[in-house]
């Protein structure tokens, strides 16, 4: 809900994007560039060992691989989906001055079920 209202107040810029189903947004091993805000619709979630799993709108999809080069699952949309494409740097610079916003963060990536798998590396 934190993400959502900075977004409405102009704190969190990006690029908003209305895609098709069965659009790809990122998938593993790709570059990552970008994070990716549902906004509306849902996306299919796919980790590289485990089961897929749908997530709706109000998912911040990227955050589990923020600090790294590469995504290390894949997103499909799975209808009619609004995202809002925010640059990682952007992102990446406004954790340096916004402590309620990391905190935030940390708690929806202790959300992520998938991390458990890469939390101990």
């Amino acid at each position: 809900m934190l993400f959502r209202k900075m977004i409405e107040e102009g704190q969190v810029r990006g690029n908003l994007k209305k895609v098709t189903p069965d659009t790809c947004l990122f998938e593993s091993g790709s570059p990552n560039k970008e994070l990716y805000y549902l906004i509306t619709g849902s996306a299919q979630v796919t980790p590289v060992t485990g089961v897929p799993r749908k997530v709706q709108a109000g998912t911040l999809l990227g955050l589990p691989d923020l600090m790294r080069d590469n995504y290390s699952y894949t997103v499909v949309t799975t209808e009619p989906t609004e995202v809002l494409c925010i640059p990682k740097e952007e992102l990446q610079q406004m954790l340096q001055v916004d402590p309620a916003l990391r905190l935030y963060l940390i708690q929806q990536m202790s959300k992520h079920t998938m991390l458990t798998s890469t939390s101990y590396e």
